[in-house]
């Protein structure tokens, strides 16, 4: 499923590669109509034309990249949760059924098993817990990046939205031989603008998916040291029948 900023910012992008296409057919058509006695008039419109195709590729050679590889908030969301909903809170209940306080057998048996049974417990509750911790991390890390790419998307829909305008005032403009230079020269500005709120958006972008990075390899780490210390339980010393006495 699309994130609706990702779907937001594409449609915001056909519909300028529309207007810059209705852009140069209204100068086209304008030169057109310029006398050959006027052609030195329409020189430096052709140059600034080229100028400004110049400034459009520089556009969509930012974006092209990105929109065929616009990754997915609403797929990072979703098992952002799963790692809460199917881990954490799943290891969280087992590890709160089997607390000391919840178990039975503490009151029923006593003896030297018995003993080795509480003192296995709480070790098996800690490592529980520590997964369910790590898994509620894990899903504020995914849930992040999912917000910071919808964020970039929201910001890249406003670029386009920014030269969306730039180009219908630029068409409006472009009636005349005389208000063609200026219409060019503003869409220009306007390709420029556009193409410095892409770049922001993209080095927050890095940003983020840096500190990402960072967060993933701590928890990669974390996963790994609770491995070492949570060691599996010595069981020998709950196996002996003469070890396990029902209290009086």
């Amino acid at each position: 499923m699309t994130s609706p900023a990702i779907q937001q910012a594409n449609d915001k992008f056909h519909e300028l590669e529309q207007k810059i296409q209705d852009f140069f057919d209204k100068v086209n058509d304008v030169l057109s109509w310029v006398p050959g006695f006027l052609s030195d008039l329409i020189q430096p419109i052709e140059d600034g034309l080229e100028s400004l195709r110049q400034k459009v590729t520089e556009f969509w050679d930012r974006v092209n990249q990105l929109i065929t590889q616009p990754g997915s908030p609403t797929r990072l969301h979703q098992v952002a949760a799963d790692w809460a909903n199917v881990v954490g809170n799943a290891v969280g209940d087992i590890a709160g059924r089997i607390s000391l306080d919840k178990l039975q057998t503490n009151l029923d048996w006593e003896g030297r098993g018995a003993e080795a049974y509480k003192a296995t417990v709480p070790a098996q509750v800690s490592g529980l817990n520590a997964v369910k911790d790590l898994a509620n991390q894990l899903r504020s890390s995914l849930d992040n990046l999912g917000n910071g790419i919808e964020s970039f998307w929201t910001a890249m829909g406003i670029a386009a939205g920014v030269f969306v305008v730039g180009a219908i005032g630029a068409i409006a403009a472009a009636c005349t031989v005389v208000g063609t230079p200026a219409a060019i020269a503003a869409l220009a500005t306007a390709a420029g603008v556009s193409i410095g709120l892409i770049t922001t958006a993209i080095t927050s972008l890095q940003s983020l998916t840096n500190t990402i990075s960072t967060e993933q390899t701590t928890i990669a780490q974390k996963v790994h040291d609770l491995g070492d210390q949570w060691a599996k339980s010595d069981t020998g010393a709950m196996q002996d029948k003469s070890d396990w006495h029902v209290m009086p």
